[in-house]
């Protein structure tokens, strides 16, 4: 830190002079976001034409900020605000300090701002007209508050306002804006910091570890008994990872579509996006850059493979946009999602569909869905909450969801039954059909377990994910494999 003038003492990392205002940028700097490109994603979700027209002014970016300000209601209270920064806010007013709020973002914003969190003696933002940033911001400052004042930013637009200021609060500043206001020796008051996105903060974001559920895609591979073949082998794993590139890029469509309600959820909103560990900015680009590659890398897979992967894209975004708040028809949507996977497996091998298969598929992953959702209902149900957010589901819903559930659950074992005794047994491909008999029975013990945990309300996963980390699951899952190639 440098070393502040004699009249104006650092305490407390900030000037004793408490008759100098201080003055707070709002994007990037006290929000860990950018509330521009948060409207512009509200309105991209609620109203795609109305967020394409508006990009058609985005050369007059005072006028583009109002437009989307206009047509988006952000929920301020549940942002991701910089927690150190509201502590020294709060600070300096206790100590009698003024603090204002001086934006970039439009003026709609910045009052919204100011009346969520109750900080500012004032909020100035962009009016239409004028953009409220670098030059712009600094003459509106000097003519202000013309005995100086201190600031807090984040961004090289701030720059000539750091060089003005009496004392500077840097927050995340890059390396080259920080020592460009140390050679104009403005005082560094404070530095505020948090680690730069890294892989793991990727990762978490693209839900690699969702992508085991793309596992689906390789049943055909065996059902088919292709398995011993090594190009049929390698196509299956090219269409697995060609999945799951789309399945990520989804997942953050998803999760920017979903920011609100993922900032009241208890869990959720510490995902990436929700708590401002990563820019939307990033996600509105990454997104449809791995939808658009995954779509040309399964068409020169294979063609049928590529239209069900386009049929996925389809059906997740109507899930996305509006399929989610539905009641029922969210899970049936979810279990024909994971039954798509199991159909691309054939297309992207170029076998034959099995109506057996994927009739089974459907009805077992829909109570599979339905025994998650049901987990949720009876938590609500016992908390007396009227609604789940988001979902449309209430507490008193809870014997439908069970009902339904278990019902799905035992009609896919009927399935299953049916398949082994006139398709499976007369085929010829095993030897030993007894063995085949071992896997519904195996299947309804899983089922009865993950129903058992979900009416506890202690389902908290996905039941696929679940799986795949609880070891008595892992252990059954065994077991049927073992019957399976016990029956070759």
């Amino acid at each position: 830190m440098l070393e502040p003038p004699a009249d104006c003492l650092a305490i407390d990392g900030l000037a004793a002079d408490v008759a100098v205002p201080l003055v707070v940028d709002l994007d990037g700097t006290l929000l860990l976001g950018d509330t521009l490109v948060e409207c512009f994603s509200v309105v991209l979700f609620k109203n795609p034409p109305a967020a394409a027209r508006a990009l058609l002014g985005l050369h007059d970016r005072a006028a583009f900020k109002r437009r989307l300000a206009g047509q988006a209601l952000l929920e301020l209270a549940d942002m991701p605000w910089r927690a150190e920064l509201v502590a020294l806010v709060r600070a300096e007013r206790a100590r009698g300090r003024a603090v204002h709020l001086v934006t970039a973002a439009d003026q709609a914003v910045a009052d919204g701002v100011a009346e969520a969190l109750g900080l500012f003696d004032s909020a100035t933002g962009s009016d239409g007209v004028r953009n409220l940033k670098g030059t712009a911001k600094l003459a509106h400052l000097r003519e202000r508050f013309p005995d100086g004042f201190l600031y807090a930013g984040d961004s090289p637009a701030d720059l000539p306002l750091f060089a003005a200021a009496r004392g500077a609060v840097l927050c995340d500043v890059a390396g080259h804006v920080a020592a460009a206001v140390e050679r104009c020796g403005t005082p560094v008051l404070a530095t505020l910091s948090r680690p730069r996105p890294g892989v793991r903060i990727w990762l978490k974001a693209l839900r690699v570890h969702q992508w085991s559920k793309n596992v689906l895609l390789f049943v055909p591979l065996f059902v088919g008994h292709v398995f011993d073949d090594p190009r049929k082998v390698a196509t299956a794993i090219a269409g697995f990872l060609v999945l799951s590139l789309m399945v990520s890029g989804t997942y953050l469509l998803n999760d920017i579509a979903d920011l609100g309600a993922d900032r009241k959820h208890p869990t959720k909103r510490q995902r990436p996006f929700a708590s401002g560990a990563l820019p939307l900015s990033l996600g509105l680009v990454a997104a449809p850059l791995m939808i658009a590659g995954a779509l040309v890398a399964a068409v020169l897979l294979s063609p049928a493979f590529a239209l069900l992967l386009m049929l996925y894209l389809a059906l997740t975004t109507a899930y996305t946009l509006t399929l989610k708040r539905e009641p029922l028809t969210d899970v049936f949507v979810i279990g024909g999602l994971f039954t798509l996977r199991v159909a691309m497996g054939a297309a992207v091998l170029g076998i034959a569909q099995s109506p057996w298969l994927l009739s089974f598929a459907l009805a077992f992953f829909v109570s599979l869905a339905l025994a998650k959702r049901h987990a949720e209902v009876i938590r609500a149900f016992r908390a007396d909450t009227r609604e789940i957010a988001g979902r449309g589901y209430r507490g008193e819903d809870w014997p439908l969801t069970l009902a339904f559930g278990i019902g799905t659950g035992l009609f896919s074992l009927v399935i299953m039954l049916l398949y082994l005794a006139n398709d499976a047994a007369p085929s010829g491909f095993y030897r030993h059909t007894a063995w085949l008999y071992a896997v519904p029975v195996l299947m309804a013990l899983w089922l009865q377990r993950i129903w058992l945990i979900a009416q506890r309300g202690e389902l908290a996963d996905d039941p696929v994910v679940f799986a795949l980390k609880d070891p008595r699951s892992l252990v059954l899952g065994a077991i049927v494999g073992a019957a399976f190639f016990g029956a070759i």
